[in-house]
């Protein structure tokens, strides 16, 4: 018996093939080459009939790759990147192209986001979606086509978000998750259902969205045109899956409240479970965003800030070259051969800070998501040493993962472990720091593509192989390494750190008289 979890991200589609045990046993993967155009400035659109047949192409690989026999394939379950729609009309076909979650036509939707609070407000829709307004959910371009594009706008059957999308070209059902659905600022999260009142606000009809149901509940069996583009047998179950971040959060092994994902990527998430939701003008103002999870009407926050992995990066194409000499003749990666020079540098980086907001603030410390917000450097001498640069980097970013858990933690919520994914959980070195700076154990599972992981988990409850997801949990998670807390450099990071926390507030006047300046 096996499971497959599709992880249908930003820029790449991946599936995974798993035994019960959680074990992987082939993945295919897919960039998504030519499926995004730009008609306009900051437009982003893309073909949904392209994505459709990168997502069948890495499931037909994966079971070719892994040499079983597609009958006993029992189930599969989708994890999707969110926010971003297709508008399907009524004769099956696109009423207008797919439109990405990175769009900021119209300077970011301001119409459509100034009607919003106008009509409901910013904390009132918060209240009822756990999602603040801004231009990425599935809202703001929904009436951006209302108001723009009338006439597609009425040929639309459904405003679909991948994960409906995906399961419908799967079983010809349109079915998304509760996880999925409130990434489209429309959803009830305490209700479980589309909010009457932002639809009526707006004159949406609840018809031209998909039926919401439990993450991991059963939409129905692959349909036979499906079956012959991609091997799967016709009895395999789909389930319904969740948005990306709880997926990879779930493969990482959070369930319980007290256990928080962090994911060190292009960006830093964080992702505690949580029982209840608390939406109120302090998380708002944190910029915490909610979102149903998966285990016993539980809940997680998503807390973030867009620029974490992005820096290391940054370094290493613009200053790492001997070091990509290095590892081009060795063998080796030129992240791995930073790291080591950073743990040349002694804790605190001989004095050097690094602010991590390359592209704008994230959750944290009001304001919250600025776009103002500039990275720095602070605190740069002569004696300064490459080394002490990359350490200030890995510090930097920890410093602000430290904020974020401590406003969390200031409305009641206890974050007892972080379960480490993504790029930056390869270093165990940054995991040291981490746990050192957060005063937090971190855990590294034994996984390497959390996402389809969490996914397969889903499948495997659905199909009924495991009785609910502590079973599930238990028996396909595990952990490769634990990082404690090391006493002595906790104690040295508590100075370093207070002065961290008075960089961001300090720099915010200059920030705002940088952003006057035309370059």
């Amino acid at each position: 018996m096996y499971l497959i979890g599709i992880d249908v991200g930003s820029t790449t589609c991946k599936a995974a093939l798993y035994d019960p045990s959680g074990r992987m046993i082939s993945i295919a993967s897919r960039e998504y080459e030519d499926l995004f155009f730009y008609p306009k400035p900051e437009w982003c659109e893309y073909d949904s009939e392209k994505l459709w047949k990168i997502v069948l192409l890495c499931i037909k690989e994966s079971i070719q790759a892994s040499k079983v026999n597609p009958i006993d394939i029992e189930a599969l379950s989708v994890s999707v990147s969110g926010e971003s729609i297709i508008p399907i009309g009524r004769d099956g076909r696109p009423s207008y192209n797919g439109i990405n979650w990175t769009d900021k036509r119209d300077q970011s939707y301001k119409p459509q986001r100034e009607k919003i609070d106008r009509e409901i407000g910013a904390l009132r829709i918060y209240e009822i979606t756990g999602y603040p307004i801004n231009p990425v959910p599935s809202l703001v371009k929904i009436l951006w086509l209302k108001d723009e594009k009338t006439e597609a706008y009425n040929r639309t059957w459904k405003f679909m978000l991948w994960e409906d999308f995906i399961n419908w070209k799967l079983t010809g059902k349109a079915i998304l998750s509760y996880s999925t659905a409130s990434s489209s600022q429309m959803f009830d999260i305490r209700k479980k259902r589309w909010s009457t009142e932002i639809l009526e606000t707006f004159d949406i009809s609840p018809d031209i969205l998909s039926e919401c149901l439990p993450s991991g509940s059963v939409i129905g069996n692959v349909l036979p045109e499906v079956s012959r583009e991609t091997g799967l047998s016709e009895e395999t179950l789909v389930a319904a899956g969740g948005w990306d971040q709880s997926c990879g959060a779930l493969g990482a092994g959070a369930l319980n409240e007290g256990e928080a994902c962090n994911t060190t990527g292009t960006v830093e998430c964080i992702t505690p479970v949580i029982r209840k939701p608390i939406l109120n003008e302090g998380t708002l103002s944190t910029g915490l965003y909610c979102s149903p999870y998966f285990n016993d009407d539980t809940y997680v926050f998503f807390a973030w800030f867009p620029t974490s992995g992005a820096i290391l990066k940054w370094f290493r194409d613009n200053f790492a070259d001997k070091e990509i000499e290095l590892a081009n003749m060795s063998g080796r990666d030129a992240y791995d051969i930073l790291v080591e020079l950073a743990n040349q540098s002694k804790p605190g980086a001989s004095g050097l800070f690094l602010l991590p907001f390359f592209e704008g603030s994230g959750a944290g410390e009001p304001p919250t998501f600025n776009i103002n917000a500039r990275g720095a450097f602070i605190g740069l001498r002569l004696s300064h040493k490459k080394s002490d640069v990359v350490r200030s980097i890995l510090e930097g970013v920890a410093f602000q993962t430290r904020v974020i858990i401590e406003k969390i933690e200031e409305i009641g919520i206890q974050i007892k472990e972080l379960k480490a994914i993504g790029g930056g959980a390869k270093s165990e070195f940054w995991m040291q720091i981490k746990a050192d700076i957060t005063g937090k154990k971190v855990i590294l599972p034994d996984v390497t593509e959390a996402g389809t992981l969490g996914a397969a988990i889903l499948a495997s409850v659905a199909s009924r192989y495991h009785q609910d997801l502590t079973q599930a949990v238990k028996k396909m998670c595990r952990e490769k390494k634990v990082f404690y807390p090391q006493s002595e450099l906790t104690k040295t990071y508590e100075k370093i750190y207070n002065i961290y926390k008075s960089l961001y507030p300090s720099l915010l006047p200059i920030f705002n008289k940088m952003e006057s300046l035309l370059y």
